[in-house]
């Protein structure tokens, strides 16, 4: 499981109200690196039981699979974004890389 409090924190509240298999039968399925970047998958915070039962109850997450549809769409509306940003990343240079052509263009020579 992932390092994230926020995560960490949102399943410890949907363990309160939910069977532990609902919540490992959802999780198993999701991608590994879904919850890495908050940037792309939003973690709700709730701040009461009644919040929390009023979230599971609106979001039919006592059935796994509205658990999974509930990240996967999110995942999928921003694969774009994630897909631009990794080659964005991947677009910059990498100084070691300059510095040892270069090195090797002088020791060359």
């Amino acid at each position: 499981m992932n390092d994230n409090s926020k995560v960490k924190f949102f399943i410890s509240q949907l363990r309160k109200f939910l069977p532990e298999k609902t919540i490992y039968l959802s999780l198993s399925s999701l991608p590994e690196d879904i919850f890495d970047n908050q940037d792309y998958i939003t973690i709700p915070c709730l701040k009461s039981d009644d919040e929390i039962q009023e979230f599971i109850k609106d979001n039919g997450f006592e059935d796994p699979q509205n658990i999974i549809n509930f990240f996967m769409e999110q995942y999928f509306a921003r694969i774009d974004e994630m897909l631009k940003d990794i080659f964005e990343e991947m677009e910059k240079p990498d100084e070691s890389m300059v510095y040892n052509v270069n090195y090797n263009r002088v020791n060359a020579g």
